[in-house]
């Protein structure tokens, strides 16, 4: 499995466990790209920052899904577009993610997620 197929398959975990915490979710998104003459579907960012869109009790929120390696490319871009969006990290060898709250004048840990938890498939 390459690296795109990983973090694609992280974005789908992450909208499984937002549905099982009552979210309605939109995402991952798709665009079409050209590789060798062929032609395929590619995982696209909305606002160029979002893997995925949820709305909850009224208010909606952006999720972007990376490692924690990459979190501080990510946590740039989301605060340089404006933006305030939910930051979702893999923990490593447990099954769950760190949740950070980026807003363009902060980066605060929310919470850790991990399966099993209640509301949480």
């Amino acid at each position: 499995m390459n690296a795109r197929q990983k973090g694609l398959n992280r974005v789908r975990e992450v909208k499984k466990l937002l549905e099982g915490m009552g979210h309605v979710v939109e995402g991952p998104g798709y665009s079409v790209a050209f590789f060798g003459g062929s032609m395929r579907p590619i995982h696209r960012d909305y606002f160029g920052v979002a893997d995925l869109i949820s709305s909850h009790d009224g208010n909606f929120h952006l999720h972007q899904v990376t490692d924690l390696k990459n979190k501080s490319k990510h946590a740039k871009a989301i605060q340089d577009g404006g933006l305030s969006a939910w930051l979702w990290c893999k923990i490593e060898g447990k099954s769950g993610y760190r949740i950070f709250i980026v807003t363009p004048d902060s980066i605060s840990e929310a919470q850790a997620i991990f399966k099993g938890e209640e509301g949480v498939k």
